[in-house]
């Protein structure tokens, strides 16, 4: 390996987004092959082999460009025995057993959907995913808990400029781990409002990320509210009842969580 392309080195390559994304997938045990799906650069799958968080990874990507430059610098880490690439629409190409975790980071959550939905990762031998949509975050959770997957932790990140909701993700049943923080964060905001107000801002935040009262989501609220009180100034209530009730529901929903605050 050439010594410029050190460990070190490829950190300082990745964004702030993309190395958490990569350390949330640390576990008790380092992972056999992890599937990287849209994996562009391949920066996450050579900090992963070289962190010693998965033994192989296999970089997937539905365009040529992205994987040929993932190729390069794959060789260029000398990792080609550890890190395969391959051409996929989303897992399509990735056969049962051939990965025990995954990451998808950086695509819209509807996209997201679309490609757990074609392939159950549970059925393909995945035991842990981070996932970390780039819109659609409240449909994202909505959809996870309706599939039964629990969300063992997740960040806020501020990156650049822009914040971002990673999750760490287990198959399952439902039953465990995230549904208890759920239950947690909910009756925590049941004191300032109802329960189904509760749930959609844990929806829309992240429970783990309420319970934590991370700063960076007293960031996030409060441009939030900036934005939807300059929003509602702009609205008829007559004239826009539906947009105006959405815009003020939103606010009431952040004042909720702002309150854990003080």
């Amino acid at each position: 390996m050439n010594d410029k392309n050190t460990f070190d080195d490829v950190a300082a390559r990745m964004s702030l987004r993309l190395k958490t994304v990569a350390d949330m997938l640390k576990d008790e045990c380092i992972h056999r092959c992890t599937a990287d799906v849209g994996c562009d650069h391949g920066y996450v799958s050579i900090y992963l082999v070289q962190n010693k968080i998965s033994e192989s990874a296999i970089a997937m990507d539905v365009r040529k460009g992205p994987l040929a430059m993932a190729e390069s610098n794959i060789r260029d880490f000398s990792l080609e025995k550890d890190i395969q690439t391959r051409l996929s629409d989303g897992l399509t190409e990735l056969q049962e057993s051939e990965a025990d975790s995954l990451v998808i980071a950086g695509m819209g959550g509807k996209l997201m959907i679309s490609i757990l939905e074609k392939k159950d990762i549970s059925s393909l031998g995945i035991r842990v995913a981070v996932l970390q949509p780039q819109s659609d975050i409240c449909l994202f959770r909505e959809y996870l808990r309706d599939k039964g997957y629990t969300i063992a932790d997740e960040r806020i990140i501020l990156d650049e400029g822009k914040y971002y909701f990673p999750m760490k993700v287990i198959p399952g049943d439902g039953v465990s781990g995230s549904f208890s923080e759920l239950d947690r964060a909910i009756a925590l905001l049941t004191g300032v409002c109802d329960a189904d107000m509760a749930l959609k801002a844990c929806n829309m935040y992240g429970e783990h990320n309420i319970l934590r009262k991370d700063p960076l989501l007293k960031d996030f609220l409060l441009h939030g509210r900036e934005v939807d009180n300059s929003i509602l100034k702009g609205l008829d209530e007559s004239e826009h009842s539906e947009r105006y009730l959405d815009v003020k529901n939103s606010l009431d929903i952040i004042s909720a969580v702002l309150t854990l605050y003080d």
